[in-house]
C-alpha cells in the first residue's frame, strides 16, 4: 500500500505553526470590536463555574470529586459538554484575575476558541499539503481566515469555530490512520475532543465509516480479497484498528472529560441525548417567510452558503470542486491490481464538505444561526479554492517547472482572495451581517428578507451613543442582549456602569430602548413606539446602509418610570 503523496516534513510544519500564530493574533487584535451575543453570555458564566471547579480540583482534590463540588461546577448549562467552557473560564481565571496578563474580560474568555482557530488554519493547510502541496495548502488556509462569518465566529467563547476546528482535527488524524497504524490512536483521541466539544462533532465517524466501506469495496475489487497479502496490510486493516481507536477512546475521553457524568450516570446522559434530539426550534427569518417550525427548507444552508462565502471563494472553489469528482471518479473506476491503491482522499475532502451542510438542509433540522452550524464545511471547501487555483495554473500554462508553478499558485492565489481579505476585516465586528455580490450585499440581502443579526452581537456599535447621551441611572431596554451581556460590556468599561438593565417586556419602564432589526420581534419595537410615543429613533447601527439596530430615546414629555431603584 502507498502512503499519502506529500507527508509534511518540519518546514511545512513551520509554516503552519506560523499560519496559525497569525491567524490567532488577527482574532486577537478584532476582538475588542466583536460584541456578545446571547450565548457568548451565558458560556461566560458557566466557564467560570467549569474552570474554578478544575483549578480547585488542583488544589484540594479530594473536596472537588464530591457530588456536589461537581454539581456546583456543572450543572449550570449542563446541556453540552464541559471542555471548551472550562477551558474559557480556566484562561479567564489564569490570564485575567490570576496572572493580569490579558485586560479585557472578553478576550480572556475567547483566547482558547482563538486557538483552535489558529490551528484549524494550520490543520488547512497540512490537509492540503498531504493530498496536494504546499503551495495549495497556503492558498487553502487563506481562503479559510478569509471568510467574514467565520471569522466573526472564530473570535466567540461559543462552541461553532472550536466544532469546526474539532471536526478538521478528526478529519486530519482520520486521514493519517488511512495507511498508519500509529494515527489511529491519534484519531481516537480526536474523536474523543470533538465529543467533548459538542454533539454535531458525532456526524463525523459516520462519514468517514462511509469512506472507509468504499476504500476497503473498491480494494476488494482490485485484489479480489478483503484482507491484504501476508506481510502488507490493506485498508480493512487500517479501517478495523481507526474504528476501534475511535470507539474505545472516543467514549473514554468524553466521560473522562465531564464530571457531571460520573454521578447518575445513565439519567443523565439520558437527558442529554434528549435535549439534543429534541431541539427547540428558533424562528428564522428566509426569503420573506417566517420559519418558526418544520419542515425547513432544504435549500436553506445551499442558498446561505452561496450567499454569504466570499465571491472569488465560491468560483475558485467550484473548479476544485470539478477536479475533486474527476479525482473521486478516476478512484472508483481504477481497479489495477499492479497500481498500488492510494487513499481516497477525495472522497474524504468531498463527503466532509457535503456531510454538514445536508444534515441542516433535511427539513427537520434547526436551521437558527445563519451557516454557524455548518462551518466544519468551511475548511473543506477552501482546500478545493487551493485546487482551484492550482487547476487554473495548469490550464492556462502559466508555469511550466513545477517549483516555479508553486510560486505562481501562491501568488496567483494571495491576490484573487485580497476581497475575501478586505471583506474580512471591513465587516469585521458585523460578519453575521455580510452578504456577497451575488444577492448584491448586505442591502440586496436585506430585500431578499435574509436574516442578518444574530442574538445581540451588535448592541456593541450602540454602547457609544448611550455613554455620551443617556442621563445617570437611565434604565435601559436592551432587546436582544441579555443582561450578561450588557455586564460584559460594563467590566471592560464598554458602557457607563450607572446605566441599569430592563428586561424582556420591560419596554414601557426604560427611558432608552435598543432595538435589535429582525422581523419575529416587530411587536417589541412596537412595544417602545407605544410606551415612548415616537416611532423615530435617534440613533442605530448600519452595514452598507442597512440597518441592525435602532436606538430609541424617550421624549421628556412621555413621562419615564423613575420608580425602580439603582441597582
Amino acid at each position: 500500500m502507498t502512503n499519502l503523496p506529500n507527508r509534511p516534513d518540519r518546514r511545512d510544519h513551520l509554516i503552519a505553526v506560523c499560519l496559525a500564530v497569525a491567524t490567532f493574533f488577527a482574532l486577537v487584535f478584532t476582538s475588542s470590536e466583536v460584541g456578545v451575543p446571547r450565548d457568548e453570555s451565558f458560556y461566560f458564566m458557566a466557564g467560570d463555574r467549569g474552570g474554578d471547579y478544575w483549578l480547585g480540583l488542583v488544589d484540594d482534590p479530594a473536596k472537588h470529586l464530591t457530588r456536589a463540588a461537581v454539581d456546583v461546577g456543572f450543572k449550570y448549562n449542563h446541556e453540552h459538554p464541559v471542555l471548551m467552557k472550562s477551558l474559557f473560564g480556566i484562561s479567564h481565571r489564569l490570564l485575567h484575575d490570576r496572572w493580569q496578563i490579558v485586560d479585557d474580560h472578553r478576550l480572556a474568555y475567547r483566547i482558547p476558541s482563538m486557538a483552535l482557530w489558529g490551528l484549524a488554519s494550520a490543520l488547512t493547510f497540512l490537509l492540503a499539503r498531504l493530498v496536494a502541496s504546499r503551495a495549495v495548502g497556503f492558498v487553502a488556509a487563506l481562503a479559510f481566515v478569509f471568510m467574514p462569518r467565520t471569522f466573526f465566529h472564530a473570535h466567540l467563547s461559543c462552541f461553532d469555530g472550536p466544532v469546526a476546528a474539532m471536526s478538521l482535527l478528526i478529519v486530519y488524524t482520520y486521514v493519517r490512520a488511512m495507511r498508519s497504524r500509529a494515527w489511529s490512536i491519534a484519531s481516537g483521541l480526536a474523536l474523543g475532543l470533538g465529543l467533548a466539544t459538542k454533539l454535531n462533532t458525532f456526524f463525523v465517524p459516520f462519514v468517514l465509516f462511509f469512506v472507509t466501506v468504499i476504500d476497503v469495496a473498491v480494494y476488494r475489487l482490485r485484489m479480489g480479497r478483503f484482507l491484504a497479502p501476508s506481510g502488507q496490510r490493506g485498508p480493512l486493516t487500517y479501517g478495523l484498528w481507526t474504528g476501534v481507536s475511535m470507539i474505545v477512546l472516543g467514549a473514554l475521553v468524553f466521560f473522562a472529560h465531564w464530571p457531571w457524568l460520573w454521578f447518575d450516570t445513565v439519567p443523565r446522559l439520558r437527558e442529554y441525548i434528549a435535549f439534543h434530539a429534541h431541539h427547540v426550534n428558533y424562528p428564522v427569518d428566509y426569503l420573506g417567510t417566517l420559519y418558526y417550525d418544520p419542515p425547513f427548507p432544504v435549500h436553506f444552508p445551499i442558498v446561505m452558503t452561496l450567499s454569504t462565502v466570499p465571491f472569488a471563494t465560491l468560483l475558485l472553489g467550484l473548479v476544485g470542486l470539478v477536479g475533486i469528482v474527476r479525482s473521486v471518479w478516476s478512484f472508483l473506476r481504477e481497479h489495477r491490481a499492479d497500481v498500488p491503491q492510494a487513499p481516497p482522499w477525495a472522497l474524504v475532502v468531498l463527503f466532509n464538505f457535503c456531510a454538514p451542510i445536508a444534515v441542516i438542509a433535511w427539513p427537520t433540522t434547526p436551521i437558527f444561526g445563519g451557516i454557524k452550524h455548518w462551518m466544519p464545511a468551511m475548511p473543506f471547501l477552501a482546500l478545493m479554492v487551493g485546487l482551484g487555483v492550482e487547476r487554473l495554473v495548469r490550464g492556462l500554462r502559466l508555469a511550466e517547472s513545477q517549483r516555479f508553478r508553486g510560486l505562481v499558485v501562491a501568488g496567483l492565489g494571495a491576490v484573487l482572495l485580497l476581497p475575501a481579505a478586505r471583506d474580512t476585516f471591513v465587516y469585521g465586528a458585523y460578519g453575521e451581517a455580510y452578504y456577497n455580490e451575488l444577492v448584491g450585499g448586505p442591502l440586496g440581502a436585506a430585500e431578499l428578507r435574509l436574516p442578518r443579526n444574530f442574538w445581540g452581537y451588535a448592541t456593541i456599535g450602540a454602547l457609544p451613543q448611550l455613554d455620551t447621551e443617556a442621563a445617570d441611572g437611565a434604565l435601559v431596554f436592551w432587546h436582544d442582549a441579555t443582561s450578561g451581556s450588557v455586564d460584559a460590556y460594563k467590566r471592560d468599561g464598554l458602557l457607563r456602569g450607572d446605566l441599569r438593565y430592563a428586561g424582556d417586556w420591560m419596554a414601557a419602564l426604560s427611558t432608552w430602548g435598543v432595538y435589535h432589526d429582525q422581523r419575529d420581534k416587530l411587536w417589541e419595537e412596537l412595544d417602545i413606539w407605544r410606551a415612548y410615543g415616537t416611532d423615530w429613533p435617534v440613533g442605530g447601527v448600519f452595514v452598507d446602509g442597512v440597518q441592525l439596530i435602532g436606538l430609541y430615546r424617550r421624549p421628556k414629555a412621555s413621562g419615564a418610570v423613575k420608580s425602580l431603584p439603582i441597582d
